[in-house]
């Protein structure tokens, strides 16, 4: 096992760029790990501090009922969904497709021993998010309850457990899909294809499960029978945390630890099958000769940026689930109008509320698909051929922000459209719907590039680590969830001041913002790719 330990610090070092910058003279590097500290610790506060907020919220309404048990319940639910759709398209990068996979199996070291590295440093990434959210959750509930010590003890206990089926079941299915989408030609975009099909599903699944007016209105046991219908594991789980029920402890601990020793044990023995199987693709037509077509420089940077985009499918799931659910979201409310839904949820005024900070929630999607924040490090150890291409470094940097805004703005002003038909807003609110998520749609554009320009990781070894943990794209989300707070704040601490005005604010601030950072890559962006 000392080996399998090793191989996943070295792992989750490199996840982050951390391993170059602790051992690194460079002052420049270190500054940029202290930064990176700095910005990863307020991202779990504020993961955690929202945790708080919501669970904190509904414990008031459940404590009314006499069913702060429900509390744990969805939390425990949420956070297994979370886990699971998380996984599902990023479970295939970690485990098989990754770059040093011959030197890796090259290594005087027993397969198991790798697939065990692989799996430990999947569960550490997800346990992380199980702590940040369920922790806050457990004390809100040791507050309202004030539990016997076998609480905490139990607690504590089933908090390691939670993640392990959601890993299992999301790595099942992703390695399926793209071992299904492996047979045929056009393999990506089967796979995406079929990934995004399961994720839709599976969410309007589980909020059509049970989900009439009547029983989400009553939030009672019916609730309580849908969070269990949904996911069964939850009523062991409550009935050992919140009952201390050992028997319930037991079974929870002995399914969750039994399914990932028998998940992990077959992984091992059939390891290199599997990795064969998924790494095989279908092969394509014969070449033909055609006449080469000649374009201008910006362009083809572009077309090469779309199909590096295109030709990696965690790439498009991380970057593109944003947009789709985005979708999905505006066609919904065509269906179900703002004032039902604010009856379902029992939150008065719902409608208008919705009208107003429509732009703000849309923004939301919009920032969550920044493209740029891992297109530099994504070129990895081919970059020096596009430096030394001739062109300009300009156009490269305006390549990839073109490439950004061609995945957000089509998607984006359909789903406006629907919002504006399903929310009735007059001309005014139109407008803003239309014109603010536009602006943060470039602001986050070019929010990537600047920061991955400056915090770039060229040396992974699995798309995953750029994607998904590099330090670029959690300083990126950090800073566009950042800028929608401002407004958000501005809302409700000037509760008197017209919504519209504050958006109109908010807007001509984010564009002069937009014109200042087109500069600064004017200027600056050709020295930082120069040096990378």
């Amino acid at each position: 096992m000392m080996n399998s330990w090793r191989l996943t610090k070295l792992q989750l070092l490199s996840s982050f760029g951390l391993n170059k910058a602790l051992h690194t003279k460079d002052v420049k590097e270190r500054r940029k790990l202290l930064l990176l500290s700095i910005g990863i610790l307020a991202g779990m506060l504020m993961i955690a501090a929202a945790s708080f907020g919501y669970s904190f919220g509904m414990a008031l309404a459940f404590e009314q009922m006499g069913r702060l048990d429900l509390l744990l319940a969805i939390m425990m639910a949420v956070t297994s969904i979370v886990v699971f759709f998380t996984t599902i398209y990023k479970a295939s990068g970690v485990l098989f497709n990754y770059k040093d996979y011959d030197l890796v199996m090259s290594l005087p070291i027993k397969t198991s021993h790798v697939v065990a590295s692989r799996v430990l440093q999947l569960y550490i990434l997800t346990l992380f998010f199980t702590v940040m959210v369920m922790l806050p959750a457990g004390m809100v509930y040791a507050i309202k309850v004030a539990p016997g010590a076998l609480f905490y003890l139990f607690f504590l206990m089933t908090l390691f457990f939670i993640p392990l089926l959601p890993i299992i079941a999301a790595t099942i299915i992703g390695s399926f899909i793209s071992w299904f989408s492996s047979r045929f030609r056009a393999s990506r975009m089967i796979s995406l294809a079929l990934t995004f099909a399961v994720i839709i599903a599976i969410m309007v699944g589980s909020f059509t499960l049970n989900g009439n007016g009547q029983v989400v209105a009553d939030m009672g046991t019916g609730l309580a029978d849908m969070i269990f219908k949904l996911y069964p594991l939850t009523a062991m789980y409550v009935d050992a945390v919140c009952s201390y029920r050992i028997s319930a402890l037991l079974v929870f601990t002995a399914i969750s630890v039994l399914s990932f020793i028998i998940f992990a044990t077959v992984l091992g023995r059939k390891y290199k099958a599997i990795h064969t199987g998924l790494m095989t693709s279908h092969a394509s037509s014969k070449y033909k000769m055609k006449p080469l077509a000649v374009s201008s420089p910006f362009r083809a940077l572009y077309k090469k940026e779309l199909g590096r985009y295109f030709s990696s499918s965690i790439y498009v799931l991380n970057t593109g689930i944003g947009m789709i659910l985005l979708l999905v979201m505006s066609v919904a409310l065509l269906f179900v109008s703002p004032e039902k839904l604010g009856e379902l949820i029992e939150i008065p005024q719902f409608s208008q509320s919705l009208g107003t900070l429509a732009p703000i929630l849309v923004s939301l999607f919009v920032t969550l698909s920044c493209t740029t924040s891992s297109s530099i490090s994504l070129e990895g150890k081919q970059l020096w051929i596009l430096k030394s291409s001739p062109v300009s470094k300009q156009s490269i940097l305006l390549s990839k922000i073109a490439v950004n805004l061609t995945i957000t703005l089509p998607v984006l002003v359909v789903s406006c459209v629907l919002l504006m038909i399903s929310l009735r807003t007059g001309w005014t609110e139109s407008l803003l719907l239309l014109a603010i998520p536009l602006i943060y749609a470039c602001y986050s554009a070019m929010v990537g590039v600047i920061v991955n320009l400056n915090l770039p990781n060229l040396e992974w070894t699995s798309e995953v680590t750029v994607v998904k943990q590099s330090a670029a794209v959690i300083v990126s989300m950090f800073i566009g969830i950042l800028s929608l707070l401002v407004p958000v704040g501005t809302f409700l601490l000037l509760t008197h001041v017209n919504g519209n005005v504050i958006l109109l604010g908010a807007g001509m601030l984010m564009a002069a913002m937009c014109v200042g950072m087109y500069r600064y890559i004017q200027t600056k962006g050709e020295q930082l790719l120069q040096k990378l």
